[in-house]
């Protein structure tokens, strides 16, 4: 143990000496966009990774996935390029359920946890920047960053929001989540962002899921389960909320009560909304069962209780997005929990004027994908 200390703090201390914050260089030349964008930097000596559990097997795997980084980009240009990593406990297609809290949303509380474990590996640049001063420059590490490539596993990052609090927006205890939005295509593979619309493809950051052949990570909630629970929520939300109303209003000092004619504008006001919504849903519930889509997947506006205007099922191009629970049955649970079973690629770019930023069309153009997609369940 005094050994493994010994070892550790020396690689610490090389680390430090290699990465200090904010280095400044002295150069020969005038510093210029020019000189910057030419200047060739290098790769920084990463700091230990935290993997107190199977460390072996996890820095064997990191270490892969830095690999096929440094392969094609050998050479960094106009920064420092360093990788960190993290190997965790975490989980996955957990159960839930939401309680009633005062004035608020429901909070979301785990009553089955799935015991996974996840990696992340991020390779960020850190570019050179002149500092003013005519023969010097100055790197931004490690507070400046400048375009970077994450590589999650087990972890899906892609689908990391809840639709709305509430039991309702549940299957088999699974919260229903959004999905990110499609944009466009990376390799073959479906490409998202996390803004969606006219914004999802010129977006600064994407994302890509790569699972095993004939099975994803999530399930996607069909439009009868949709309908089915949106009317549940309408009809509870508004039903609790005149509730509340009526119950504030006997709470206060008999001279500071709302009168009734007031009382019952607003609970006619949650009437009206309360109906137009469901029968907006009924609506669709008799269109979708006529059109035979009530297996169809279900992509949907941001608004649970359909006060915006516009249809129940839009496209993602319209603004819409997927909705869908963690799948269950995805994990094989005989392997090794340090084995890989998916990964969420995220691509970050920067300053679009600085040379490093070349590093995103490097990995757009050359990462090896199947290399990648080659570590599941290894």
């Amino acid at each position: 143990m005094k050994k493994q200390f010994i070892i550790l703090f020396l690689f610490s201390l090389q680390a430090s000496a290699q990465n200090p914050h904010f280095p400044k260089v002295k150069i020969s030349v005038p510093c210029n966009d020019e000189f910057i964008n030419n200047y060739k930097g290098k790769w920084l000596i990463h700091e230990p990774v935290s993997a107190p559990d199977y460390h072996d097997e996890a820095m064997r795997r990191l270490n892969a996935m830095n690999d096929l980084i440094r392969k094609i980009y050998p050479q960094p240009t106009g920064g420092d390029a360093g990788w960190s990593a993290a190997f965790a406990k975490t989980s996955f297609a957990d159960e839930v359920k939401f309680i009633p809290v005062k004035d608020r949303d429901p909070e979301e509380t785990k009553t089955k946890l799935n015991p996974v474990y996840r990696y992340n590996y991020t390779c960020g640049l850190s570019p050179w920047v002149c500092t003013g001063n005519p023969n010097e420059i100055m790197n931004m590490y490690p507070e400046g960053s400048s375009g970077f490539i994450d590589i999650n596993e087990n972890e899906l990052a892609i689908l990391n929001e809840i639709y709305a609090a509430g039991d309702e927006w549940r299957i088999d205890g699974r919260p229903i989540k959004r999905k990110f939005f499609a944009a466009g295509q990376w390799k073959g593979y479906d490409m998202m962002s996390s803004v969606g619309g006219y914004y999802a493809d010129p977006a600064s950051d994407h994302f890509v899921l790569i699972s095993r052949d004939g099975m994803l990570p999530y399930i996607p909630i069909t439009r009868k389960q949709f309908l089915d629970r949106a009317t549940q929520y309408v009809t509870r939300y508004y039903d609790e909320l005149t509730s509340k109303i009526v119950q504030s209003n006997e709470s206060m000092p008999s001279q500071f009560r709302a009168p009734q004619a007031e009382l019952d504008k607003q609970k006619a006001i949650n009437m009206k909304f309360k109906n137009d919504a469901l029968t907006k849903l009924q609506n669709e519930l008799e269109k979708t069962t006529n059109d035979g889509l009530l297996d169809a997947p279900a992509v949907v506006g941001i608004d649970p209780l359909l006060m915006n205007q516009g249809p129940v099922f839009q496209s993602e191009a319209e603004g819409g997005r997927l909705l869908a629970t963690e799948n269950p049955n995805y994990f094989h649970k005989e392997l090794p929990r340090y084995i890989p079973q998916f990964f969420v690629i995220e691509l970050m770019s920067g300053d679009p004027n600085h040379s490093n930023m070349k590093f995103k069309n490097i990995i757009e153009e050359n990462f090896p994908i199947e290399k990648l997609k080659a570590m599941i369940d290894k």
